[in-house]
């Protein structure tokens, strides 16, 4: 009998701990993370150039996010503008990325292109919800992080830092290389 309770008394504490391991892990791991990076290339004067990488937007080229066939000309005049793409994977809680930032443009916004009228439309959101245990591609068409305003030429081969922030307060530096669509 003091066997069989000195057994039961093992097996609770090795229970016990398997528990507290379990507890620690969990609260180690989760959070958004980036897979897949990328930023449209584009040249800061596009006079002249038909390639339709987004530059000069009074030329009648594809905007970043839109997927192709709309250009937002009187929307940003002259400025030379790109678009950086990715998967936000969320191994943890609800988050959201609430932020970007990045020395290549003047500024950084988080944008959706959303159906209005009939009309596809690029408009900036304050956030882009991540699910819990699920992910959020960023591409074409849907959501991006619009780069305005370009400080340099991002040719194709290029590297671009950006940093995102999350409604929790985490910061994730993003290296995305510069391609062409």
């Amino acid at each position: 009998m003091r066997r069989l309770f000195a057994l039961l008394a093992v097996a609770m504490m090795v229970v016990g701990l398997a528990g507290c391991g379990a507890s620690q892990s969990g609260t180690q791991t989760g959070g958004i993370t980036v897979r897949d990076p990328w930023v449209r290339a584009a040249m800061m004067n596009m006079a002249g150039d038909q390639s339709g990488a987004m530059g000069n937007m009074q030329q009648s080229t594809p905007m970043a996010g839109m997927g192709g066939g709309h250009s937002h000309g009187s929307e940003y005049g002259n400025t030379a503008v790109s678009a950086a793409y990715m998967v936000l994977v969320n191994n943890g809680a609800a988050d959201a990325i609430v932020k970007a930032e990045s020395d290549v443009a003047k500024s950084v916004e988080l944008h959706n292109v959303i159906m209005e009228n009939n009309v596809m439309q690029m408009r900036q959101v304050e956030a882009i919800e991540v699910p819990a245990n699920g992910q959020v591609e960023l591409k074409p068409g849907g959501f991006h992080v619009m780069l305005i305003g370009l400080n340099r030429d991002l040719k194709e081969g290029d590297e671009v830092v950006i940093k995102l922030t999350t409604r929790s307060g985490k910061t994730i530096e993003v290296k995305a290389p510069v391609r062409k669509p």
